[in-house]
């Protein structure tokens, strides 16, 4: 091994010498990164034969957590020996540090909430079944991150008897991935071991969202009811927003005429504790999504019908100190016809799931009184159906993105398999195509029913 000087590189013909660094005899040569992070980097492989590394300010000294030499020193006489690096501080155990970790992370309550769910029930030991976690699975927490560092086998049996669905237990991996990274940057371990070669993370659910087609979309518009919902359907298929940013829709929030008509996505209904809360949108992306025509009458309908409501809840945002838990008033599009938002828990309960039983959509329930697994028939799958109407009449990547209030690469992750594939204009064409054949005679005849 050996110290490498990130800042400088062997000279390319005619290139000028550093005039920061090197005068006189010792003449050194900018690279492409100098003056960018620290200087002096400590490369070795682990014990696993995988490339790591560690940049200081710092070159010579007697601190390996300060300076290369010592460093550089420590790394090699800990592999020689079979020891770690940074063995006194890799004593903690992944609980202690996971818990630190996980009460400095800037996480809304409900995030918040569900991480602590997960280390808790599936990472941490149940304190009457030692070794195993409250649902089961082999405990980790109480191990040392170096022990858990240097054998990845251990994690792997981990993930291995996790008792969770591939999606499930994948964000529990996620979870642990994420805290070690975070102890990798402490300088607690070197390596994330859920990312061991010899580690094989849960893989993914070999069942695809499938888009609802037209058809779908007229039933279950027809079978909802009070009829005040039946515009839902048609909504979430023309805009592809979240259920949450459908219920925090606001009558203002529409663009009706001009060059330009759009639905500018602004907030989300959000329940926090029982309690209902407007929010930030996902990703605290406001976005702006085309009004198609086809939708225009649809929606004009609905509120000469049921008109827009005032609505007062607390906002939710921890990272705004100034309007968290401050009263916001909207007019909202959908309310519950008492002048209160949608409880999503409520609404799917009560009307969601009922509708999809008369709308054929997933089976009626059983005789034991238990309705059928129907996953990927939520209302989420109205984005995947605007998504996929987007993709098949050739908008791209980038530009449906921004229409969902996404990142291109999750577009990509997730909703390109659908089917094949910018303006303004070819999002409302789009929209309009699926929505062609009789999707307004058809959405006449239920709302009047």
């Amino acid at each position: 091994m050996t110290v490498y000087d990130r800042w400088h590189k062997t000279p390319a013909p005619g290139q000028e010498p550093c005039r920061e660094h090197g005068q006189g005899k010792a003449r050194l040569y900018p690279s492409a990164v100098h003056g960018q992070g620290d200087r002096w980097q400590v490369r070795w492989r682990d014990d696993g034969g995988r490339q790591r590394s560690r940049s200081f300010a710092l070159k010579a000294g007697k601190l390996p957590a300060l300076h290369a030499d010592a460093f550089d020193a420590l790394v090699q006489r800990e592999l020689d020996t079979g020891g770690d690096p940074l063995p006194a501080d890799a004593d903690v155990t992944l609980k202690a540090y996971a818990e630190q970790w996980r009460k400095s992370r800037a996480h809304d309550t409900v995030t918040a909430a569900h991480l602590e769910r997960r280390l808790r029930l599936h990472v941490y030991e149940d304190p009457k079944t030692p070794g195993k976690t409250p649902r089961g699975g082999v405990a980790i927490g109480q191990r040392k991150m170096r022990e858990l560092a240097r054998r990845p086998t251990l994690t792997a049996a981990w993930i291995a008897a996790v008792p969770l669905r591939p999606s499930s237990a994948r964000l529990v991996v996620t979870d642990v991935s994420a805290i070690f990274r975070a102890a990798m940057d402490d300088g607690i371990v070197h390596r994330d071991p859920t990312r061991a070669a010899s580690v094989s993370r849960p893989g993914r659910s070999g069942v695809k969202a499938v888009p609802w087609t037209l058809a779908q979309v007229e039933a279950m518009a027809a079978a909802l009811r009070p009829e005040r919902f039946q515009v839902v359907p048609w909504l979430g298929a023309a805009t592809g927003m979240r259920q949450g940013e459908l219920f925090g829709l606001a009558v203002d929030d529409i663009t009706w005429l001009g060059r330009e008509p759009r639905i500018l996505v602004r907030r989300q209904v959000k329940l926090i504790g029982n309690v209902l809360h407007f929010a930030p949108t996902k990703n605290r992306k406001e976005h702006g999504v085309p009004l198609a025509a086809s939708l225009v009458p649809l929606l004009a309908r609905h509120l000469e019908r049921f008109p827009a409501a005032a609505v007062t809840l607390p906002w939710h945002d921890l990272r705004d100190r100034e309007r968290h838990g401050q009263p916001v008033t909207v007019r909202l599009v959908l309310t519950d016809g008492r002048g209160r938002a949608l409880n999503r828990t409520r609404f799917n309960d009560s009307h969601w799931w009922p509708a999809q039983e008369a709308a054929g959509i997933r089976p009626p329930r059983g005789e034991d009184g238990k309705r059928a697994p129907a996953r990927g028939d939520g209302c989420h799958v109205l984005r995947h159906t605007f998504a996929s109407a987007c993709l098949r009449a050739g908008v791209d990547i980038a530009r449906l993105a921004e229409w969902m209030g996404d990142t291109p690469q999750v577009i990509w992750a997730t909703y390109t398999h659908l089917m094949p594939g910018d303006d303004g204009a070819e999002g409302r064409a789009a929209v309009d195509a699926f929505f062609s054949p009789g999707a307004l005679d058809v959405h006449d005849k239920t709302a009047g029913s």
